[in-house]
């Protein structure tokens, strides 16, 4: 034993192979010297490898996608505007900005909006919501259904439905109610705030529902139960154990509507613009169409409504920072239970079926009929002209028509095969191989969800003016602003499915020799492809329909559907060209978000055969 440790110190070969002048033991000493240098390769070795490189890949690109706009914005907002470009530091366009008088009316209308919207938004949502999951009324799948379905209807077409419906001058139901009732002036105006928030809540009300129903559904109703046996009514159950329980989901749901109240841009731009009722989105927009450009002054309102959506993020997370004591659903004994309505089953569920009727079935239902007749018609209040296919045949003939469906169609796949792949990647990494850095990625990804759409399609432009990298007036820059403006919807997604995945069947395929890529091909993608296909066609639809950054970012070749809507309106357009284009819009889009639902009843069949 002591000739093998002689050896193994001093590197006992035959004399030959010593270099000339060297013995044993200086060999050995240099090895030992060289250890230092053998272990930072390989620590470097270990930070080259594959998972850390695609972590600093993704941060790269997501910071690069979210940090360069905001910073470019922030950088025009303390320049002075020469026209020419951002020049030396200043605060003039905060002066200009913010001393017009009007300012406090901006902020007070866009604050009232939001949250109005998000209120009104919240209550109709939350009404479906324990419908649908807390009660055995008839229809829930009917009500799930149509709740998905309001996502193929873009927020342009929506409110220019209302304005058929309910403006004073045209609006059908006005007049019928003036023929019902013997009334001399229109009972209902949609061009007030009461006006707007109706129409955007209308929209997004089953938004709502669909982000507050999985907490409903994990709701333990043996908690309420016990707080009964122990004494408490109704009210002091709902107050002080359902409320508490249901406080993060409620607060997730009230912060998102509140955020999507200030980022909307259709609404305020068809309502509110003829209304004189003046938010941020649209004087942002006016300030840069202007002549000249005032994009320093864009700018230093963006920070504003950028300034309040990341208050309100704040104030959530501060309120739900110990998300652990929310938790209702801690083993397998768990079993969510459905209240028993008796004989209140079927009216409960007309009510509800009433309310998706009226606010989502009666606007389609105008779009379709006004699609039919050129000039304006008004159901069941006067005899209109003969039906005709006159205007789709104008829309379908249009050119720049089909060029946007060109231009709306391939960005709106290439936004949605991007994100589906990179958040894919980010969630791997986030959950499986650095969870440490599982809230850094996460928090990136949803930054996006704060920054209005107007802000970001605002800031890219300034940012790609400054920059040397030819994407303006391209689709190219369009798609950054897609990719941009999707990200959190996708990480959730990816998100969601990874962690329904067990580990070890990774770890499993790397005892077996597959390599990353091939655990990536033949385990992750087949498993993971419902979810992600899901996570696909939802970015898809919200990239056709998107209009708040495109407005800001399409030139004369890239017009896409939602900015030829708008133009065509506000052009003069007949009323039914408008509606026709409206419905040749919604179709498709309906077609894709039932594929939608089919793929999620398949994931649930497959969660319920896991689960027995």
């Amino acid at each position: 034993m002591a000739a093998a440790f002689r050896s193994t110190v001093q590197g006992t070969v035959s004399p030959r192979a010593y270099p000339a002048g060297e013995s044993g033991v200086s060999v050995a000493n240099n090895r030992l010297y060289d250890l230092p240098r053998v272990a930072t390769v390989g620590r470097l070795a270990a930070l080259a490898s594959l998972p850390n490189l695609m972590l600093v890949g993704c941060v790269v690109v997501v910071v690069w996608l979210v940090f360069v706009p905001l910073s470019a914005l922030l950088y025009n907002a303390f320049t002075e505007d020469t026209g020419f470009g951002p020049g030396a530091l200043s605060l003039d366009n905060f002066i200009e900005a913010y001393s017009s008088w009007h300012i406090p009316g901006l902020l007070w209308n866009s604050v009232v909006f939001a949250l109005g919207t998000a209120l009104a938004t919240f209550v109709m949502g939350a009404l479906v919501a324990w419908v649908v999951e807390r009660t055995d009324a008839p229809g829930a799948s009917l009500f799930h259904v149509m709740s998905l379905l309001s996502f193929a209807v873009p927020g342009l077409l929506m409110a220019m439905a209302w304005i058929f419906v309910f403006s004073p001058n045209i609006g059908w139901g006005n007049a019928a109610l003036k023929t019902t009732f013997g009334l001399s002036e229109a009972p209902l105006n949609i061009y007030s705030m009461a006006g707007m928030v109706w129409a955007l809540s209308s929209h997004y009300f089953p938004l709502a529902y669909l982000v507050l129903g999985p907490a409903l559904r994990a709701l333990d109703l043996r908690m309420e139960e016990a707080a009964l046996m122990a004494g408490a009514s109704y009210r002091q159950v709902f107050a002080k154990v359902t409320l508490p329980l249901l406080r993060p989901a409620i607060l997730s749901a009230l912060l998102l509507l509140f955020v999507m109240g200030m980022a909307s841009y259709e609404v305020p731009r068809l309502i509110g613009r003829p209304a004189r009722i003046d938010v941020f989105t649209t004087d942002i927009q006016g300030a840069i169409i202007a002549a000249p450009p005032a994009f320093g002054v864009a700018s230093a309102l963006g920070l504003a409504l950028l300034a309040i959506c990341v208050l309100a993020v704040f104030f959530y997370r501060r309120a739900t920072q110990h998300a652990e004591s929310f938790a209702t659903v801690t083993g397998k004994g768990y079993r969510p239970a459905r209240i028993k309505l008796g004989r209140a089953r079927w009216p409960v569920a007309l009510g509800i079926g009433a309310m998706f009727t009226f606010a989502l079935g009666l606007p389609v239902v105008t779009l379709l009929w006004q699609s039919f007749f050129r000039n304006l018609a008004q159901p069941f209040v006067s005899t209109p002209a003969r039906a005709t296919l006159e205007n789709y045949e104008f829309i379908l003939s249009y050119p720049i028509f089909l060029v946007a469906v060109k231009t709306s169609v391939l960005l709106a796949a290439m936004a949605a095969t991007i994100v589906a792949g990179l958040t894919f990647v980010m969630a791997w990494i986030a959950q499986r191989s650095l969870p440490r850095y599982a809230l850094i990625l996460d928090a990136l990804a949803f930054a996006p969800i704060a920054i209005p759409g107007v802000i970001v399609g605002a800031g890219i432009l300034i940012a790609y003016l400054m920059l040397p990298i030819p994407i303006y007036n391209t689709i190219w820059i369009l798609l950054v602003a897609y990719v941009t403006l999707y990200l959190p919807y996708g990480m959730r997604f990816a998100s969601s499915g990874i962690a329904q995945i067990h580990r070890e069947l990774e770890e499993m395929a790397a005892v077996s020799g597959a390599g990353l890529a091939q655990t990536f091909t033949r385990i992750l993608l087949p498993l993971l492809a419902p979810v992600l296909l899901a996570g696909w066609i939802y970015v898809f639809v919200l990239a056709v329909r998107e209009l708040g950054a495109s407005i800001f970012l399409v030139g004369p070749g890239t017009h896409v559907l939602g900015t030829i809507s708008l133009t065509m309106r506000e052009e003069g357009g007949s009323y039914g060209a408008v509606a026709a284009l409206g419905v040749i819009q919604i179709l498709p889009l309906i077609v894709i978000v039932a594929g939608l639902r089919s793929i999620e009843l398949r994931i649930l069949r497959r969660a319920q055969v896991q689960q027995s």
